[in-house]
């Protein structure tokens, strides 16, 4: 066999190195960033609630979320509050959202915010730990304050405009979007029959600037408590009139989204099922 100089060359060449990962410290910053663009785009919430959306599924998730907050509070860009459950929710500082803004992130703080410690905290961190948990399963899930404030694709104005109605939270996967309502206090049946009347839109465009469907509408509450059978009680008063199978055809818009809760407020998952109207009240 005759050995050419090309491919003594080819043996005799270094390997190109094996690109290297991230640093330790790379991804303690990629860490931080993480868990400040959660906090920004909830407005508060707990260390529970970053673990499971900063770290989804992992072993250590709640402990990488105390010690990334831990970090963030110590410098200045997260603020830890008392909430309205005894423990402990984080906003972020003017510092938090000005290192946001550098990244190319929008952001406000949250120093002024009131939902901590006022009446709507248990909604307000229902829903956003929700909007985590279908983060985690592929869905683009926005709270009510990311639509406010503009984070989210569709803004708070387009929902209004076409709904007339303000959902709690909107779930999007594609071009599909869904309006998501959460019940955690019992509302009047008149507020519950609009909710359900939304269902009747579905399969229709959400606005005309934007490419999104409405899917479907989903009701969120704590699995202990009668809201599906209030909920029920309102689609048959909606649509008591039309016949069974437009009935069921409606209900199967809605899905009923039940969080089993321990206290206070711990997350342990949740069942999601359409709508039955052979429900009784």
């Amino acid at each position: 066999m005759r050995v050419t100089s090309d491919f003594l060359g080819d043996l005799l060449r270094p390997q190109a190195a094996k690109p290297k990962g991230p640093t330790s410290r790379e991804r303690a910053a990629a860490n931080r960033v993480a868990v400040l663009r959660a906090v920004a785009a909830h407005g508060h919430l707990r260390c529970a609630d970053l673990g499971a959306a900063c770290w989804p599924g992992a072993r250590y998730g709640l402990q990488m979320a105390q010690r990334t907050v831990r970090g963030l509070v110590e410098a200045g860009e997260l603020l830890a509050r008392r909430n309205a459950h005894g423990s402990v929710s984080v906003v972020l500082t003017r510092p938090g959202a000005a290192a946001l803004e550098l990244h190319g992130v929008p952001a406000r703080h949250g120093l002024d915010l009131a939902s901590v410690r006022g009446p709507t905290y248990a909604h307000h961190a229902l829903t956003s730990r929700w909007c985590v948990h279908r983060q985690a399963q592929g869905f683009e899930a926005w709270s009510e304050y990311a639509l406010v404030n503009g984070y989210a694709p569709v803004t708070a104005q387009q929902l209004l405009a076409r709904f007339r109605k303000m959902p709690d939270a909107v779930l999007v996967k594609g071009t599909r979007l869904w309006l998501v309502e959460t019940e955690s206090a019992p509302k009047a049946t008149a507020e519950l029959v609009r909710i359900v009347s939304l269902a009747e839109h579905v399969g229709q465009r959400v606005h005309a600037a934007l490419p999104y469907t409405l899917a479907g509408v989903i009701v969120l509450f704590d699995a202990t408590l009668n809201h599906a059978g209030r909920v029920a009680k309102a689609a048959r008063e909606r649509w008591g009139s039309l016949s069974a199978a437009d009935q069921a055809a409606l209900a199967s818009r809605v899905t009923l989204a039940q969080a089993d809760i321990g206290l206070p407020l711990v997350w342990r998952g949740c069942t999601e099922t359409p709508l039955a109207l052979a429900m009784r009240s």
